[in-house]
C-alpha cells in the first residue's frame, strides 16, 4: 500500500467530487480491488470517504472534508487562490500548491486576474535575476554584482538579499549593502553580473526600511509647475497623482507636484518632447532648454562626428544649473537658495556646506544624532509639503540623509 497514493485519491476527490474506481484504477495503474483497499485503509486512518452504488455511484468524500478546518472564509479563501495564482514565477511548487488548496477548499475561482509583471517584448520565463535573487533570500546566501547608479556610475557590490519588492513600475531588491554596512535598494533592471555565493550567511539583520518612492535620487522634495498638451493626457494620468492634475480650459493639463531634486528630471521632462511647458522653477527650465539644445545640436551634426558645439552644455553644467537654487545643508537637508543662509568657517568664510541654523563659526551649532535631525525636520518637512505623511517624510529622510556630508559613513 503506497502512502503517497492514499493522498494522492484525496487530494483527487477534493478536486473532483467523486471519481470512480475504474478512473482511480487507471489514473493510478493498479487494479480496482487495489483502490477498494486504499478505501477500507482511508476510512479505518478517520477520512470520511464512501463508496455508492449505482449507474451514477462511485467514491467520495463527505462534504466540508477538510474545508471547516481551514478556518479561511470564502472571501478568504477566494483571496488566497487569487494571489497565488498570480504570484510572480508561478511555475513548479507554485503551481502545485495552488492545485491543492484548490482542492481542499472544495472550489475553482475564475481565471479573472493576470497579473504579468515582464516587460513588453520580454518572453515569459525571461526573469533570470529574480528567480537567482528569490533563491539567494530563501537561502540566505551572498550576492555580489555589478550596480548602475541612477547618476551612471558602476559600483561593485557585496549584499546580503533581504526582501524584493515591486514599486512603481520596477523591481527592487532591499538588502544589507556590506561595503557601506547599511540598508541599500537596487533596481533589478542594473544589477549586472550577478554572482551567488554558495555559502550561507548566519548574520540576523534588522527588518529593511521602507522602499523610498523616487529610487536613487531620494532627498528634500522640491515643487514642480509644468503643463503639458491635451495629446500627453494618457502619460500625465499614467505617471501623476490625479490630485496633482487640473484640466484648463483650452484641454492642457497642469500639474503641480513635489520631485527629489537631481539631474534625472531632465531626462525625464525630455521624454515629453514639446508636449511639457516647465513653469516652476527656473532652474529647471534652463536647464532643460540647455539639454534639449545639445540634443537636437548633436543630431543636425551627426555626420561631423559628434564634434563640440558651440552654445552647449556639458552633462556636470546641466547638473550644476538644476542644482543652483537646491543646493542643500549637508546636515538637516535644508535647500539654501540664498548665500545669507550658508554658516559660517572658523575664518568667518561662507561655509560650501552647511546652514547656518546648523553651523556656525566652524562648528555644529548643536550635538544630536541623524535620527534626532530627522525627528527635528520631520514636521517642517510636512507643513511645506501638503499631501506628504510623517511616515513618508521620515522614510524619504532615511533614506537621504545618510548621503549627507555629516551623516555619510563612507
Amino acid at each position: 500500500m503506497s502512502v503517497s497514493r492514499l493522498f494522492a485519491i484525496v487530494y483527487l476527490l477534493l478536486d473532483r467530487r467523486q471519481m470512480s474506481a475504474v478512473q482511480l484504477a487507471q489514473r493510478f495503474e493498479v487494479s480496482v480491488r487495489t483502490i477498494y483497499r486504499d478505501v477500507d485503509a482511508l476510512s479505518a486512518a478517520g477520512v470520511p470517504i464512501y463508496a455508492s452504488p449505482g449507474r451514477n455511484g462511485g467514491i467520495a468524500l463527505l462534504d466540508g472534508f477538510l474545508l471547516d478546518r481551514a478556518a479561511l472564509s470564502r472571501e478568504e479563501q477566494a483571496a488566497l487562490l487569487t494571489a497565488l495564482r498570480n504570484l510572480p514565477g508561478n511555475e513548479g511548487p507554485a503551481q502545485t500548491a495552488l492545485t491543492k488548496l484548490a482542492g481542499l477548499f472544495g472550489r475553482r475561482e475564475p481565471d479573472w486576474l493576470q497579473v504579468d509583471l515582464t516587460p513588453w517584448g520580454v518572453p515569459p520565463g525571461a526573469g533570470g535575476r529574480f528567480d537567482t535573487l528569490k533563491a539567494a533570500i530563501l537561502q540566505r546566501r551572498q550576492a555580489a554584482f555589478s550596480y548602475l547608479s541612477a547618476s551612471g556610475q558602476e559600483t561593485q557590490r557585496r549584499v546580503l538579499p533581504v526582501r524584493l519588492v515591486f514599486k512603481g513600475r520596477a523591481w527592487y531588491l532591499q538588502g544589507w549593502c556590506l561595503d557601506r554596512d547599511a540598508y541599500r535598494t537596487f533596481r533589478l533592471s542594473r544589477i549586472l553580473a550577478l554572482e551567488v555565493s554558495q555559502d550561507r550567511f548566519s548574520r540576523e539583520l534588522p527588518p529593511p526600511p521602507p522602499v523610498e518612492d523616487w529610487e536613487g535620487a531620494a532627498g528634500p522634495c522640491v515643487p514642480l509647475s509644468l503643463r503639458f498638451s491635451p495629446r500627453m493626457a494618457f502619460r500625465v494620468y499614467d505617471e501623476f497623482a490625479p490630485g496633482a492634475i487640473t484640466r484648463e480650459a483650452g484641454g492642457s493639463l497642469l500639474v503641480r507636484t513635489s520631485v527629489p531634486a537631481g539631474g534625472w528630471l531632465c531626462g525625464y521632462l525630455l521624454s515629453f518632447g514639446p508636449e511639457v511647458e516647465v513653469l516652476s522653477p527656473a532652474c529647471v527650465r534652463e536647464a532643460l532648454r540647455a539639454l534639449a539644445l545639445q540634443t537636437a545640436e548633436k543630431i543636425e551634426n551627426f555626420d561631423a562626428n559628434c564634434q563640440g558645439f558651440s552654445g552647449t552644455m556639458e552633462p556636470s553644467q546641466i547638473e550644476e544649473a538644476f542644482s543652483m537654487e537646491t543646493h542643500f545643508c549637508q546636515s538637516c537637508g535644508m535647500p539654501i537658495t540664498d548665500p545669507q543662509l550658508r554658516g559660517t568657517e572658523a575664518d568667518g568664510q561662507a561655509s560650501p556646506h552647511y546652514c547656518k541654523f546648523c553651523y556656525d563659526h566652524g562648528a555644529f551649532t548643536g550635538e544630536m544624532t541623524m535620527e534626532q535631525m530627522i525627528d527635528f525636520c520631520v514636521p517642517i518637512l510636512v507643513r511645506e509639503h501638503p499631501g506628504l505623511t510623517e511616515e513618508q517624510a521620515r522614510a524619504q529622510m532615511r533614506g537621504f540623509f545618510p548621503t549627507l556630508l555629516r551623516w555619510r559613513k563612507d
